[in-house]
């Protein structure tokens, strides 16, 4: 295993990480799932629905694309954003038993069989897990984020790209002028956005009048500028008339929707090719067939990179 800091004679070896935001696509994968199939679970009663959702999206993403290191980060619990706004993603209904079950089965069992070291850090959010280690990646010419939210596109810069996931056959692939394009604001900038209009899906709301438009007029007018370069662009924003009767509301938003990016204590580490009699065990007692089917298995190996 590769710890978080390779050695310097290491550095032009390693090409792409990979980040794995855990939680959003196990829930999309196992709502998706539900959907239209209905709970999954094995003979022996074991809820398999989040993870076989998970893996077809996961091999889904890998089979495409040619990567060095595969990073899983997950939440491990006590949110301090939740501490700090009891309304902070309230709106969001508690899960279920199986649920949970499913989830620890993936985390706790699944992946590691698979070659992976699953991460999270008590306390903070899987997102800022993803920015930390994005932030302290040096050694990687390329990072690729895998989610299905996009409030990790605060995090894209010419050297980290964020593919966001709605289905094996709906991936996109976003860079810099992706983010602009969807926000119309640059990445670092994203961040100012949703403090202004607000995320519905965090349980943020924005100031009133602000939206989408506005808000990315605001940025735009509010950047710094070589006239006063004492002035960030929260600093501006928070004077710009539309926002200063509310900048309370701003800039308590804003510390709810930066990401953490030096997650103190945090250790990480390299994906390792698993044992083919391993991942097939493993498939067996969760009785996934469809992956022992010898094409499928076959490009599922190689993905892993999985010496025959």
């Amino acid at each position: 295993m590769l710890p978080k800091t390779p050695s310097p004679n290491f550095l032009s070896m390693i090409d792409r990480l990979f980040i794995i935001d855990c939680h959003a696509l196990f829930h999309r994968s196992r709502n998706a799932l539900c959907r239209s199939m209905g709970e999954m679970q094995t003979s022996s009663g074991i809820p398999t629905t989040g993870t076989y959702g998970f893996l077809n999206s996961l091999f889904s993403v890998i089979e495409q694309y040619n990567f060095d290191c595969v990073v899983p980060v997950y939440d491990a619990g006590g949110n301090w954003r939740k501490k700090e706004d009891t309304e902070y993603k309230a709106n969001r209904e508690s899960s279920s038993i199986a649920h949970y079950a499913d989830l620890n089965l993936l985390i706790e069992d699944v992946l590691p069989a698979l070659g992976f070291t699953p991460i999270g850090v008590k306390g903070f959010e899987a997102d800022d897990v993803i920015a930390t280690i994005s932030r302290q990646a040096k050694a990687y010419k390329e990072v690729f984020i895998l989610t299905c939210d996009k409030d990790l596109l605060q995090l894209v810069s010419n050297k980290v790209k964020v593919i966001l996931f709605s289905s094996s056959k709906k991936i996109q692939e976003v860079d810099i002028d992706g983010v602009t394009q969807i926000y119309d604001v640059f990445p670092a900038e994203v961040k100012y956005y949703k403090a202004l209009c607000g995320d519905p899906s965090d349980n943020i709301a924005g100031i009133k009048g602000i939206g989408a438009k506005t808000a990315a007029k605001i940025i735009q007018e509010c950047r710094p500028s070589e006239v006063n370069p004492e002035f960030t662009g929260a600093d501006k924003i928070c004077l710009h008339p539309k926002v200063a009767p509310n900048v309370g509301i701003f800039l308590a938003n804003l510390r709810l929707v930066t990401l953490e990016n030096d997650v103190p204590n945090l250790t990480w580490f390299a994906s390792a090719p698993p044992s083919l009699s391993v991942i097939t065990a493993l498939f067996e007692a969760l009785e996934f067939r469809s992956y022992l089917k010898p094409a499928r298995l076959s490009k599922i190996q190689k993905a892993l990179r999985i010496d025959k």
